[in-house]
């Protein structure tokens, strides 16, 4: 689609207003990125292409931001310009069988919304969305901008054609970013793009100043849930607006600081650095960060190439390996800040750590933070930092404070079973050594999984007998992309199965999005079978919750039938029973 926008500019992007804000159209010479600008630029002002952040230290931002106080600021903001302020959406998305957890502020407006089936809460919104993505684990800590959990400040308008307006949304996010944050227009690069998700899709426009993308605002018109190529995609029935913000980043930027933990979690990461004693070499760590982006695992083929690209820019006299130890232990500080927050939304609203579905990726994180904790023997309990985080949390998202009881009990069964896991290692890792094999990624994967020997447990043993072993730098990244693709294969086989014996039969009426607390219910049967050995219903009418959206599907009785297993296939709900 991008292509087809650059081609077409007045078609798809609002021409005449960027024009009249003092924009003008370039090309960049780097990337051959199309974007707009107050001023004559060779490059377009992406990190990858100006190769560092040049507002850290240097913010062309009139006034710091805490986090909280930017999505209040911004309501207020937006408030006045006709949109209305709704509430976040669970961070679990149970109303989606496709995800686990909300990625995007649109989310929660998926695919009903957007659809035009159901109508939206108001025309033209906002929202202080929170998400959480697991795909840039490996760079958490270290590029100073990734998170696992984020909050995406959603604008977005649910317009009918005649209606939408696109020169006016455009104007809205500008003048933000101009008037209320102080950002001289000649240092922001607005980039044409083109973004699809959720079924959707359609052109868009990314918010750039010195490095850091602040926000990407999509025009999205067209419906491509059943198109092969962009020949096939179809108008929506309503047109929509789409713009994420990122609320840390938007904090970092007004502050300015080293890294956005710092800027973000500011009691949080004090309290970390305190309770742990490190003294970091802050005067390394600081030349470090502006190139600390070179090293995004999405981007970066040869990570050990980029390393020593890193450690060329940055102009010191020391080894690749030596800048790595110093850097490590700052990381698992920022690391476990990050982390702990995450797991504060997500069980909040009702996740698990676990072995299946998204819960695998609760527990990744969290024995993420417990292993920099017992590297580096830090005294740290996880649950002292999640009461911080909901107190830094608490004018933005109240609720958080209300379940922290509950949480307590969660992370201390989590510690239990990373200790008894801890005590079992030693044997297994020995039994490994005498193999005596070249390990490859995978097999560092596979011992994760089936073992829960960690890399640095490997490699530390590998060591003590003088042998030398290469860890893979993206090992999360890869442990996520096999649970990621493990789930895809066996739902799809699952449900492939099953669709033969519902294909032909109506919609079950899903009455658990009626009434939560609602247990009996008058229902009929509308088919029964057997499939593998395994018994099946299915009714008109349900309160049973299928798995989908990270969570467990519900159980009890269908009659005196027990119910072991609920499946949504299609829009059909299938009940396994005993």
């Amino acid at each position: 689609m991008i292509q087809e926008a650059s081609k077409h500019p007045e078609k798809y992007f609002p021409v005449k207003t960027l024009k009249s804000l003092g924009l003008e159209r370039q090309t960049c010479k780097k990337c051959s990125t199309v974007f707009w600008s107050s001023v004559k630029r060779e490059i377009c002002g992406d990190t990858n292409c100006v190769g560092s952040y040049s507002f850290i230290g240097n913010t062309p931002a009139k006034s710091p931001m805490e986090f909280p106080e930017v999505y209040h600021k911004w309501r207020k903001y937006i408030e006045k310009r006709g949109y209305k302020h709704v509430d976040r959406f669970p961070i679990v998305a149970r109303w989606r069988d496709d995800l686990d957890f909300n990625i995007a502020s649109i989310i929660g407006f998926q695919p009903y919304v957007t659809k035009g089936e159901v109508a939206p809460p108001a025309e033209e919104i906002s929202i202080p969305q929170n998400c959480l993505r697991f795909a840039d684990i490996d760079n958490v800590g270290y590029t100073g901008r990734h998170f696992t959990s984020f909050t995406m400040i959603g604008q977005a308008a649910f317009k009918s054609p005649e209606k939408y307006d696109q020169a006016k949304y455009v104007k809205d996010l500008f003048e933000w970013f101009t008037i209320e944050m102080g950002i001289p227009k000649e240092e922001i690069q607005i980039h044409e793009d083109a973004w699809v998700g959720g079924g959707d899709c359609g052109p868009s426009m990314e918010f750039f100043s010195r490095g850091l993308e602040l926000g990407n605002q999509v025009y999205m018109w067209f419906d491509m849930s059943d198109a092969k190529d962009i020949s096939e995609i179809k108008p929506l029935k309503i047109k929509v607006l789409d713009m994420g913000m990122g609320q840390e980043r938007c904090c970092w930027f007004s502050k300015g600081t080293s890294n956005s933990y710092d800027a973000v979690m500011p009691n949080v990461c004090k309290y970390l650095f305190e309770k742990t004693g490190l003294k970091p070499d802050w005067e390394l760590y600081n030349k470090f960060l502006p190139y600390s982006g070179l090293l995004n695992m999405d981007e970066v083929e040869d990570i050990d190439k980029a390393w020593k690209e890193v450690i060329s820019l940055m102009k010191v006299n020391i080894s690749v390996e030596e800048v790595k130890n110093k850097i490590e232990p700052i990381a698992g500080i920022y690391s476990i800040a990050d982390h702990t927050r995450s797991l504060l939304y997500a069980l909040t609203d009702g996740a698990l750590p676990s072995n299946v579905k998204g819960g695998y990726n609760l527990r990744l994180i969290l024995r993420r933070a417990l292993d920099f904790i017992h590297k580096y023997h830090w005294d740290i309990d996880l649950y002292d930092v999640v009461v911080i985080q909901a107190e830094e949390l608490k004018t933005l998202y109240p609720e958080l404070i209300e379940e922290l009881d509950g949480i307590k009990k969660i992370l201390d069964l989590e510690l239990r079973k990373y200790k008894q896991h801890k005590e079992k290692v030693e044997n297994k890792i020995q039994m490994l050594l005498k193999k005596d094999k070249v390990l490859t990624s995978e097999d560092f994967v596979k011992y994760y999984i089936s073992e829960g020997i960690t890399p640095d447990e490997i490699q530390s043993a590998y060591l003590k007998q003088n042998k030398k072993i290469s860890v893979p730098t993206n090992f999360y990244t890869l442990v996520t992309e096999y649970f990621e693709s493990r789930k895809i294969s066996e739902t799809k086989e699952q449900k492939n199965k099953l669709t033969e014996f519902t294909q032909n039969l109506p919609a079950t009426k899903m009455q658990f999005y009626e009434d939560t607390y609602k247990s009996n219910l008058k229902v009929k049967i509308i088919k029964e079978f057997e499939l593998e050995g395994k018994k099946y219903i299915v009714l008109d009418s349900t309160l049973f919750y299928p798995t989908m959206g990270g969570q467990e599907h519900d159980i009890g009785k269908i009659g005196d039938k027990k119910v072991i297993d609920v499946i949504k296939v299609g829009n059909v709900i299938v009940h396994q029973i005993e």
